[in-house]
């Protein structure tokens, strides 16, 4: 006697098949996107940081200079440097890392958490591009307040 599948049998067997390519599928995208997204969160939390560091430590401010692919946070002594590659913060790898408004010697914070750069001072942008330039997102730092804004989310979830 022959048997076929059953409408059950074929939904089941359809589901798993849609799972299992659903899993699948984030292994052959591209991850641009997730890495800038990456790269952001912790350049914001590290900024943050480093603000809340120097309202706590005013004798010894903190101080973030930029480098082309990542950042090096002076000042508290579990600082350091963070580059947006595979030795060093993978989940970010290959972020590119440039800015406007800047002081030579990078952003210095006040006790107040603010940055330490003159009142009438141009907004300083940190901008974040992948390799390809598709995605990109840039950081902007308020003087007088040290809030942070983004601006031109291009290609982020």
């Amino acid at each position: 006697m022959r048997r076929a599948f059953t409408l059950i049998e074929l939904i089941i067997a359809m589901i798993i098949v849609t799972i299992l390519v659903m899993l699948a599928m984030p292994m052959f995208s591209d991850h641009d996107a997730g890495r800038l997204s990456a790269a952001k969160h912790r350049l914001w939390a590290d900024i943050q940081y480093a603000q809340a560091w120097t309202i706590a430590n005013p004798s010894n401010p903190a101080t973030i200079q930029f480098l082309a692919d990542g950042y090096v946070i002076d000042g508290p002594p579990d600082g350091g440097t963070v580059r947006f590659t595979n030795s060093s913060f993978s989940e970010a790898t290959g972020v590119k890392v440039s800015v406007s408004d800047v002081p030579v010697g990078g952003i210095p914070f006040n006790h107040a958490g603010a940055l330490n750069i003159g009142l009438d001072a141009p907004e300083p942008r940190i901008h974040l591009s992948t390799e390809g330039g598709q995605e990109r997102v840039d950081l902007v730092l308020q003087p007088t307040s040290g809030q942070i804004r983004l601006e031109n989310a291009i290609g982020l979830p």
